[in-house]
């Protein structure tokens, strides 16, 4: 107990501190008699020292002495019995006392020191077993939750709720896991870290700069308060698994410090943690194992769509009616050593677990030093290339097509992407197609022309919107050039540009899309096509017909 709290049993009634009050939140651990002239080699740290000063000196410097030399061992407060033998603590006692912060309580003559002794012990030893059933329950409720469910997030919850603190568990790199919040962000770190998903370059960097990451050891520490980095005091439980570092548990303190209990059990906590990422672990290889020998089965058309491998596509969560993208991350080095290997797993593994977290198939696999992964919707590739884009990778992505026939067309423009970068970033087919008919690329000539003919042929009186498309870029942009050789209203040119526009999802009106368009037109252009075989299949390789040229495009 506190010295504060030892003066609230009635058995002290009457007693008074008269000096060094600042200690008063000192700890006791446990209460001694000593009336021998030189009771320093009778103490210990946190001692509560009785005397009736029967033994002490009388000169005031060598009481002053006295208290100086208690307060270097340690004594948490040193208890007089008035009055007998000194009827009050000498005022040298007291000068020292409040000098060194150790304080002074003078006790009424008739309490039995034994009393005193006796009541203080059983408080102390009540404490220590209600600590002892405190960690008890601490225990059960973290195996309870443990074997109740495999959420991260119930886990850290359970225990953010059995200590009264918020916390965050991240990856060694800063990424975000799990956190439980508790009224208000207690700080500035707290809120960027689980606003992002991750802490920030400036925390982590300022951190690791005072010493305070990566962890030393296996033991939970304290990081204290740093105002310069909107950090509050924090203790730190570092989880390890086999050796490896794999995760830190963040815990506020705050203003009250975790007790030595709340350490135990915050210890403990991090060692369940370990348990589940094991877990976790394992139902990731085999999931990982599964995804990527199917994946790998469509991307080298070995998939024959009989009712066996369509039910362990729908199991693996893989639809052919609908349409992906596949998505290449190129790391630019071939896993030829152990780090290169595992920067390899941990991109694929970041891979799958964003895709997990978005509600998609982690369908991924890895090939030299590429991570190749199906993508279902625009949103999601982008959401992975956020995920991936600070560890300086180059990602490239095909178009989307349905089936097992699509996903390998969009692999093959993947792949056919990563001759034209040379910079991270993240590529999609499209978004280089106008550079690479600039480089004279045949391919991408038939893709551009896809790209900008194919949504207007699947419309309805496609035909027309592309005779009216083609003709008002070969006239100049004029919309009354071209109504006069349709012979239809210049309003019908309108309407039909501004459908023409919705479908192609581009401002017809943009310089940049208007110097594409001429672009079409000269590659429908006869001169062009004897040079290049031109098409504007929608995705199946066929020839189909352009009403704008009035005559199909040769294959």
């Amino acid at each position: 107990m506190r010295v504060a709290e030892l003066l609230e049993l009635p058995v002290l009634h009457g007693s008074r501190v008269v000096a060094g009050a600042r200690g008063l939140d000192a700890r006791i651990r446990w209460v001694h008699v000593v009336d021998l002239p030189d009771p320093l080699p009778w103490i210990d740290r946190g001692m509560l020292m009785l005397s009736t000063g029967i033994a002490w000196p009388r000169r005031d410097e060598e009481l002053a002495e006295l208290v100086r030399r208690l307060a270097e061992h340690g004594v948490a407060a040193l208890g007089l019995a008035v009055p007998h033998y000194f009827s009050r603590f000498p005022d040298a006692m007291r000068v020292a006392a409040d000098e060194v912060g150790l304080p002074l309580i003078e006790i009424p003559w008739e309490i039995p020191f034994v009393r005193i002794t006796e009541t203080v012990h059983q408080a102390i030893l009540r404490e220590q077993w209600q600590e002892l059933e405190r960690a008890e329950q601490l225990h059960r409720e973290l195996m309870r939750a443990a074997a109740r469910t495999r959420s991260l997030d119930r886990l850290v919850r359970t225990l953010g709720e059995l200590l009264g603190r918020s916390i965050t568990v991240e990856e060694p790199d800063g990424t975000l896991l799990a956190y439980y919040q508790r009224g208000p962000y207690e700080d500035a770190a707290r809120q960027a870290t689980i606003e992002s998903g991750r802490a920030p370059d400036w925390l982590q960097e300022g951190l690791a700069a005072r010493g305070y990451l990566p962890p030393q050891g296996t033991q939970p520490y304290r990081v204290p308060s740093i105002p310069e980095l909107g950090l509050r005091e924090r203790v730190v439980c570092p989880i390890w698994l086999h050796g490896e570092l794999v995760g830190l548990v963040w815990i506020i303190e705050g203003d009250e410090p975790l007790s030595g209990l709340d350490l135990r059990a915050a210890e403990h906590a991090a060692l369940v943690f370990a348990l589940l990422f094991a877990q976790q672990r394992e139902l990731a290889q085999l999931e990982a194992r599964l995804g990527y020998a199917f994946l790998t089965t469509l991307l080298e058309g070995r998939f024959s769509g009989s009712p066996q491998e369509l039910e362990r596509a729908r199991a693996l969560g893989y639809d052919p009616a609908r349409g992906y993208r596949v998505a290449v991350i190129a790391l630019g080095e071939p896993p030829l050593t152990v780090e290169s290997f595992q920067r390899r797993e941990q991109v694929a593994l970041r891979v799958r677990r964003t895709l997990r977290q978005l509600g998609s198939a982690p369908l991924v696999a890895t090939l030299h030093d590429q991570v190749i992964a199906l993508v279902e919707r625009d949103e999601h590739l982008a959401a992975l290339w956020h995920e991936l884009a600070p560890c300086g990778l180059t990602a490239v992505a095909g178009r989307a097509y349905a089936g097992p026939e699509g996903v390998r067309r969009s692999y093959s423009e993947a792949r056919t992407l990563l001759e034209y970068v040379d910079r991270p970033g993240l590529y999609r087919y499209e978004d280089l197609v106008l550079e690479r008919v600039l480089a004279g690329d045949s391919e991408a000539r038939q893709a551009f022309v896809a790209l900008w003919l194919g949504p207007l042929e699947q419309a309805r009186h496609g035909d027309r919107l592309i005779e009216t498309l083609l003709g008002w870029v070969r006239a100049r942009f004029s919309v009354n050039a071209v109504a006069e050789q349709l012979a239809v209203h210049p309003n019908t040119v309108r309407y039909r540009l501004e459908q023409a526009g919705a479908l192609l999802g581009r401002d017809l009106t943009d310089p940049d899309t208007q110097f594409e368009l001429q672009l079409l037109v000269r590659l429908l252009a006869p001169e062009a096509r004897a040079g290049a075989a031109l098409t504007t299949a929608d995705g199946s390789g066929q020839p189909t017909g352009t009403a704008g040229a009035q005559q199909r495009v040769p294959h």
